[in-house]
């Protein structure tokens, strides 16, 4: 099951989770027997995108494994204070946009909690008395890492059956760590539908190892590497001499941006043709 199969499977749970009846929800999950009651409820003061609100969740007994239950609900995740939409408007902020963690869980308290930003965006507005929100950057962090795990255990067969191009781009993002440590992330995209396939984080990208480990791993999420025809990077000697041995049947091509960007870098910025660009 590929990565778009998923997300349908998932979209539709969550449609059939919003459509259960009270009748549905006699039903035991455990053992599915209809003999329950009703065994209480409990508050839940759940953060969602305009405000906090108290959520009532119904328990049940059932007579038969004699054991408890609780009725689901689409937009709750279980052990959160937020909302499922907070969690996943989290994310899509910071990859979508490119944000911090930090400013975007700064976003995200400024829309919930009416404060800090908000009182710049509605100034006119009085301050309206409002649970305090004190969601963290840690917290959207903890979202990631969560969201990460389970996409790293699903990387086999992730993109199998996707439709490619065989036109694909390649390029590698250098990153300082803690500690002065440097590491690079390697990713491969297809250049016309813009699929990106799993990366890798690598020391270096001059010798073959860490290419090798990019369309290893990107051949297990589904890509073949057969049906590849053309590769455009810039003149990373680890990544041609990879294709010249490996994919001798994929034609590579240079990068524009990098040869235009290794041009800037010369004397043409400062020579007497510098004031015409």
């Amino acid at each position: 099951m590929n990565i778009i199969e998923q997300g349908k499977r998932f979209v539709q749970w969550l449609r059939e989770l919003g459509e259960r009846t009270a009748w549905d929800w006699q039903r035991c999950p455990q053992c599915g027997h209809r003999q329950t009651c009703k065994y209480g409820f409990y508050q839940r003061r759940v953060w969602f995108l305009e405000g906090q609100r108290e959520i009532r969740v119904q328990r049940h007994y059932c007579y038969n494994c004699k054991r408890t239950y609780s009725e689901q609900c689409r937009f709750l995740v279980r052990g959160s204070w937020y909302a499922r939409g907070v969690h996943r408007q989290a994310i899509d902020h910071w990859q979508h946009v490119g944000s911090s963690l930090r400013r975007t869980a700064e976003w995200l308290r400024s829309c919930m909690g009416h404060r800090e930003r908000w009182q710049m965006w509605r100034s006119w507005e009085e301050l309206e008395r409002r649970v305090v929100c004190h969601l963290s950057a840690s917290t959207v962090h903890r979202w990631l890492d969560k969201a990460g795990r389970k996409a790293q255990q699903s990387v086999a067969g992730q993109l199998e059956a996707v439709p490619i191009s065989r036109q694909l781009g390649t390029d590698g993002m250098w990153a300082r760590l803690r500690g002065g440590a440097k590491r690079v992330v390697l990713l491969v995209v297809d250049s016309v539908s813009g699929v990106i396939w799993p990366p890798v984080v690598a020391a270096g990208e001059e010798s073959e190892e860490p290419w090798a480990q990019l369309f290893e791993r990107a051949r297990q999420a589904g890509l073949p590497l057969q049906a590849m025809r053309g590769v455009t990077s810039d003149g990373c000697h680890g990544l041609m001499a990879y294709l010249r041995y490996q994919l001798h049947w994929v034609n590579h091509q240079r990068c524009v941006w990098h040869l235009w960007r290794g041009l800037a870098s010369q004397s043409l910025w400062t020579g007497p043709m510098a004031h015409r660009w």
